[in-house]
């Protein structure tokens, strides 16, 4: 299977397939998929039941919880949460589940989801010792001055295999040339690598090795400027360095990014008679921040369409928000488009992703429904605000085109198909899952200068 094939997701099952697979009877429908390859087929039928086929099992790996295990597990994160409670987060819809072979099955990441979405549950939890920066304060100086975030960025790669003799073919993600961002510098690696042009849509670094621990280390710096687009008589470009608006900013990209009759109606909801780009893009992230709740994913691969799944659920993680509104500004004509890679706070780097739009006043901008939903969630306005046309300089980006391709192209389909943000391994004879290798991510050194 390759990864394009995760394309086919737009095409529906056929009904008796799609029954067992709702009901969570995986065995009984995947004998039914082979039965039917069996068949004569349409092309893009065919590619739809071999992908079922091989995203089915895991899809049952995701959701392994029992109630009971997934109460257990609250209680340990937040010691007086209730029976009482979880009831209620199931008949509020915020729990995400499927039936597995006649059992009630929840979403593996369900705990921590419903903790760090739900700022009650929050202050009641046992403090898991991570640290994040004061996003209020370097706010506060974006609104005063420019400045410049640089910092030493190093990856950790452990591959758990045991493969006598094997290869390994390794794409990390490196920090690209964006409208923000300047391209890594002072790269150095504990292999021999090959790394992108500087703008590549997804740019890696990329080696073959038989060592199991490799070490990638290099420096970044962001350079985010801070506008306020809801304020009509700013007018200016604020990134003139920005790649220009292409047709890709405005095309539906399945599975994920798929102009459905209920996104297209959502859209039409929303803007009403509203006209101008900047206004109508901030009623789209308007309603994201304040009416989607975020709420942990399972893998991408075993979704079928994204953006839709997030409006429709009205839940989702950073990238389904983002996917979202990228969705709705192009079905109303406005280009949007992905970029991601990592949150680089100092003491907190984890994996992200967010969103840009495009004005003719304004140029491109930046827009994070993730961490505005965040801020809507506490209260906290005045940086809701601003994520919509800013970033905080806490960033790496990796990506500027969604479900980009690598070079050289993987053989075996990709971990992360969509997104490249934990690095993606494979060998002569297969490609490394998420449990078969290890990325840690370590800030070594940051400063915040004002800018030139």
């Amino acid at each position: 299977m390759s990864d394009r094939s995760l394309e086919s997701l737009s095409c529906p099952l056929p009904k008796d397939i799609a029954a067992l697979k709702g009901a969570g009877e995986f065995d009984l429908a995947l004998q039914l998929i082979e039965r039917r390859l069996r068949e004569p087929l349409p092309a893009m039928l065919k590619t739809r039941l071999e992908t079922e086929r091989f995203l089915l099992p895991k899809l049952a790996g995701s959701y392994t919880l029992s109630h009971e295990e997934l109460l257990n597990e609250m209680q340990r994160r937040v010691p007086d949460f209730t029976a009482e409670e979880l009831n209620t987060f199931l008949l509020n819809g915020k729990l995400d589940f499927i039936y597995v072979n006649g059992q009630r099955r929840y979403f593996n990441r369900m705990p921590g989801s419903l903790v760090k979405s739900h700022p009650e549950l929050k202050k009641r939890a046992v403090h898991d010792g991570s640290v994040h920066a004061d996003l209020d304060a370097i706010i506060r100086r974006m609104k005063r001055e420019d400045i410049v975030f640089r910092y030493r960025l190093r990856a950790d790669i452990t591959i758990d295999g045991s493969e006598p003799g094997a290869v390994y073919k390794i794409h990390m993600p490196l920090a690209s040339r964006s409208m923000q961002q300047e391209p890594a510098a002072d790269i150095a690696c504990s292999v021999p690598f090959r790394a992108d042009a500087e703008d590549a849509p997804q740019r890696t670094a990329y080696m073959e090795t038989a060592e199991k621990k490799i070490c990638l280390e290099y420096t970044v710096a962001q350079r985010p400027k801070y506008v306020s687009p809801l304020d009509a008589a700013v007018h200016r470009i604020v990134y003139p360095a920005a790649r220009p608006v292409c047709e890709e900013d405005l095309i539906e990209q399945p599975p994920h990014l798929s102009f459905t009759p209920y996104l297209k109606a959502l859209a039409k909801e929303l803007r009403g008679a509203e006209t101008d780009p900047v206004q109508t893009a901030w009623r789209f992230y308007d309603y994201i921040t304040s009416r989607v709740i975020y709420s942990f994913m399972p893998p991408y691969r075993l979704m079928e369409s994204g953006a839709e799944y997030t409006a429709v659920n009205r839940r989702g993680d950073c990238g389904m928000l983002a996917l979202l509104f990228i969705a709705l500004c192009r079905i109303s004509g406005i280009p949007a488009r992905w970029q991601s890679g990592l949150d680089a706070a100092p003491g907190d780097v984890g994996h992200h992703d967010w969103a840009e739009f495009f004005s003719d006043r304004l140029g491109w901008l930046p827009v994070d429904c993730s961490y505005g939903g965040s801020a809507f969630r506490a209260g906290n306005e005045e940086r809701r605000c601003f994520y919509f046309g800013n970033l905080d300089p806490y960033r790496m980006v990796a990506n500027r085109i969604y479900f980009a391709a690598f070079t050289p192209e993987k053989k075996f389909p990709r971990f992360d198909p969509y997104d490249s943000q934990g690095g993606e391994i494979e060998t002569d004879a297969h490609g490394l899952l998420g449990d078969e290798f290890d990325t840690d991510y370590t800030m070594l050194w940051h400063e915040i200068t004002s800018a030139d």
